[in-house]
């Protein structure tokens, strides 16, 4: 009997090793990435299915990278009418679609924006104001950006300062045809919000802007075009046994069955 407890355990403590080792990953914006550009840190649920959003809760489009359909467009519409508040985080302008689908003026400008308003050596690390009235906001006048995107069209909401410019070049410098300007990196139109800062949910991130993320809850994030997923597929493996019950109960019988073997060869002998 001690030798098939031995045996149990072995298995466990390998099980565990495999496991720790497999359920992590380094792409950025993925909950499973522990390291500072993950977003295991981010305390948020995420949604799947679109139809029937809670309206009480804020869905959080992070970082997205596939399209949308015209009958997730309609999910959207519906949630908003409701009055649901949708925050679009996004510095590549892959939102920008599901902007216009949605009738909004808003558009993420991708780019490289610098400051000298800021504390750290990193031009691209730098202080935005709050000028808007929103919730999302509320106590807050001053958020960290991390190379923020500039957004056009609709009400201001976070602004930078006049010392602030495209760095098109990337050498940290006003240099060519640079020049400061103020630019806005969140605006809104009633409750949608569109943020050009995907960065401010990742785990580096989250302790400097407390006020904000907690202003979010409660909180959802599209699973579906959010880049908070993984293209691991043990992970995704993982996940899906999981949520899986049937597949969950295999798999522990599985893992009981050298056990049990190994217990009845011992009885018979």
């Amino acid at each position: 009997m001690r030798e098939a407890w031995t045996v149990l355990l072995l298995l466990l403590l390998a099980g565990a090793a495999v496991y720790a080792h497999t359920a992590t990953t380094t792409e950025e914006y993925s909950r499973y990435n522990v390291g500072w550009n993950g977003t295991s840190n981010l305390v948020a649920g995420e949604v799947r299915d679109l139809r029937g959003l809670d309206h009480g809760t804020t869905l959080l489009v992070l970082a997205p990278d596939r399209s949308f359909t015209a009958e997730e467009i309609g999910y959207y519409r519906a949630f908003l009418d409701s009055g649901g508040r949708v925050l679009v985080a996004d510095e590549e302008g892959a939102a920008n679609g599901l902007l216009a689908d949605l009738g909004s003026s808003m558009r993420v400008r991708p780019g490289t924006l610098a400051s000298l308003d800021r504390d750290h050596t990193d031009p691209g690390l730098f202080v935005g104001y709050v000028v808007g009235n929103a919730t999302f906001f509320a106590g807050v006048e001053t958020v960290l950006a991390n190379r923020p995107a500039a957004v056009e069209g609709g009400e201001p909401l976070l602004e930078t300062s006049i010392l602030t410019w495209d760095d098109a070049d990337g050498d940290g410098r006003v240099t060519g045809s640079e020049t400061f300007a103020k630019a806005v990196i969140c605006a809104h139109e009633g409750n949608l919000t569109v943020l050009g800062d995907p960065s401010l949910f990742v785990n580096a991130m989250l302790a400097e802007n407390p006020e904000f993320i907690e202003n979010l809850r409660p909180v959802k994030i599209d699973g579906v075009h959010s880049r908070t997923g993984t293209a691991n597929p043990i992970i995704n493996t993982i996940v899906w046994i999981q949520e899986t019950p049937p597949a969950a109960a295999a798999l522990a019988a599985l893992a009981v069955l050298p056990v049990a073997w190994r217990f009845g060869r011992k009885r018979d002998e």
